[in-house]
């Protein structure tokens, strides 16, 4: 049976692999409901101190366990509830103020496809477009408002029981490293895409 250690271990496990670490790390417990909520902030490696104009892309990955996740490991017999991941990116787009919003998302969305692409190449064939909000953010001078930086988010979940088909740890844990391989190969992408080190920034993904 998962347990709500096994998975949150095995996540960790996971995005260690890649090279991620955590910027945060919050496990939560809502009384009323008895659900408990981990929610993790992973990056790459980067420089020091971040500012808007070197902080990479980075993911926001969070979960719910219920109570009937809960009694489920414990051994009852239940109907088994999704057990979903929540994968939220985050890219900040540094030099591109000139680029209108349809442009960003285009890249954006270029970059993941080319990601799917390298992992599940029979989902990317078929998979739509993902949903991305571009966020400008303004800063005063004193006399006018100017654009200080340009964020893009896209968020996916996936269900853990919907791909977990034999129900073995180990089985879990080559799952989830697939998973933050994936997640990783997206992270690579936006950099390349997004940032000044990128190699071909904008030329590179967009040709994918």
């Amino acid at each position: 049976m998962l347990t709500y250690d096994d998975l949150v271990t095995g996540l960790e496990d996971a995005w260690l692999a890649v090279g991620f670490h955590e910027h945060s790390f919050v496990e939560s417990v809502i009384p009323a409901t008895h659900d408990r909520t981990l929610k993790v902030e992973l990056f790459p490696e980067h420089d020091e101190p971040l500012t808007s104009e070197n902080t990479p892309p980075w993911l926001d990955l969070s979960f719910t366990w219920s109570p009937v996740h809960q009694l489920v490991s414990e051994g009852r017999d239940l109907p088994v509830e999704p057990l979903d991941l929540s994968w939220t990116y985050t890219a900040t787009a540094v030099g591109m103020a000139d680029r209108s919003d349809a442009e960003l998302v285009r890249i954006f969305q270029r970059a993941v496809h080319s990601a799917f692409q390298r992992y599940y190449p029979a989902e990317a064939a078929e998979m739509e477009p993902v949903a991305v909000e571009v966020r400008r953010v303004y800063m005063s001078n004193g006399q006018r408002l100017q654009l200080d930086y340009i964020q893009l988010v896209s968020s996916t979940v996936s269900d853990i029981f919907e791909q977990w088909q034999d129900r073995d740890l180990q089985g879990l844990r080559s799952l989830l490293r697939l998973e933050m391989q994936l997640a990783s190969a997206i992270i690579a992408n936006l950099t390349e895409a997004f940032t000044p080190r990128g190699r071909g920034g904008y030329r590179s993904v967009d040709a994918a």
